[in-house]
């Protein structure tokens, strides 16, 4: 019997974890899988301090058609419609889906997301090696050759690197990235409201960076939870992070309003600078970038893992088309389909989300005037608002 192709997957994040259960799901009896990660989470966490990823309506489309969804629908978020307004200025706009009664789109913890990916790898027969991190990539003979910590070297007729923002196998490849320094640093917190919930997400401009609340499942309690984002400078993103929950609940009721109702509980806050990381190439002789080891975007509009979604797709597609020649993965020419089918929706992506996060950012007259104007023009213009929402919701 001919020995299986086989694919190797550096990282075991959502991306990693989407891939190779899926990748194992399809391919199951040509394609030997195995999935390298440091530390995988056993998805255990207290309800206010988990984080939140919002799934786009295709993204869901394609879970659903991978088999994925019906085991994450109940754990989901509906996006029924999505508020977007600024602070103390005039100007809001209501987006929401004007022909189908579906939501625009959802959003599930990273926790469960995570735990049931990883359930669906080992039914699949993904071998998962946990406990130690890949320190060097080989790739300069002819298949490459990953290094462990603990001294153990495998190799594959094609690996995927996803291990984050700061790869370091993408720099053993020689693969650079453009960087854009962070402007604006994000605080995370899940909090919970006193107010009636009816699936609404909230975005919000400040003077400083976009403010997202995205509904997430309810507590015991049966009160509206939010996931909250909220980019500001630097100086202010280290005063928020400081300040007591009483004091910070107090500042971002303020900043978000009344809509959401009272909030009145919170959780953990984390934070974290919202550098944009490209890389420049997505290829390699028998390598591909994956993840943020590919982008790392502006989480404005909740774009990162959706963009990861489609990437997912078209890695299957191509593994799909290699499988059928007689020298899978051998051919760099044949790779590099991949990133021209993947390089114009990455930096269409990346450019609407830079403009997004940064549209306000430094306060103007003329900005502020044309900013509130364009709102009131996307809320009483339906082509606009339509073509807007289908962006958000993963339409390309």
């Amino acid at each position: 019997m001919t020995e299986r192709p086989r694919l190797l997957i550096v990282g075991g994040g959502l991306a990693g974890l989407l891939l190779a259960a899926r990748a194992s799901e399809q391919f199951r009896d040509r394609l030997s899988i195995t999935l390298i990660e440091r530390e995988l989470s056993d998805g255990a966490q207290a309800s206010l301090d988990t984080r939140a990823t919002a799934l786009s309506r295709d993204s869901k489309d394609l879970l659903a058609l991978w088999g994925f969804w019906s085991e994450l629908s109940g754990a989901a978020k509906a996006i029924e419609r999505i508020h977007v307004s600024r602070r103390s200025r005039f100007g809001s706009a209501l987006l929401e889906d004007e022909v189908s009664a579906e939501p625009m789109g959802w959003v599930v913890e990273n926790p469960l997301l995570q735990a049931s990916l990883l359930r669906r790898c080992i039914a699949a027969g993904v071998e998962v090696v946990e406990g130690y991190r890949a320190v060097k990539l080989t790739a300069a003979s002819d298949l490459p050759l990953l290094q462990l910590e603990d001294g153990r070297e495998l190799s594959a007729d094609l690996v995927v690197i996803a291990d984050g923002a700061e790869s370091s196998l993408r720099s053993d490849l020689g693969i650079t990235v453009q960087r854009r320094a962070a402007t604006q640093f994000a605080v995370a917190v899940n909090c919970e409201a006193e107010g009636v919930d009816n699936g609404t997400a909230f975005e919000r401009f400040t003077d400083e960076g976009p403010l997202a609340f995205l509904p997430i499942p309810h507590s015991d309690s049966n009160k509206p939870r939010y996931n909250v984002i909220w980019c500001a400078h630097e100086a202010t993103q280290a005063r928020l992070l400081a300040l007591s929950d009483e004091d910070f609940l107090r500042e971002l009721q303020m900043t978000i309003g009344w809509r959401v109702g009272k909030l009145v509980k919170m959780g953990r806050r984390a934070g974290w600078p919202l550098s944009v990381v490209v890389s420049r190439e997505l290829v390699r002789a028998r390598c591909v970038l994956l993840g943020n080891s590919a982008h790392t975007v502006h989480p404005v509009a909740g774009q990162g893992f959706n963009l990861s979604i489609r990437d997912v797709k078209r890695l299957l597609i191509l593994i799909e088309s290699e499988l059928a020649t007689d020298a899978p993965f051998g051919a760099l020419s044949r790779l590099m389909a991949f990133e021209r089918a993947s390089s114009a929706d990455h930096e269409q992506t990346i450019l609407a989300t830079t403009v997004l996060s940064d549209l306000f950012d430094q306060p103007h007259p003329i900005t502020d005037t044309v900013g509130s104007a364009a709102l009131s023009a996307v809320d009483i213009m339906p082509p606009i608002r339509r073509g807007i929402g289908e962006f958000g919701m993963g339409r390309r």
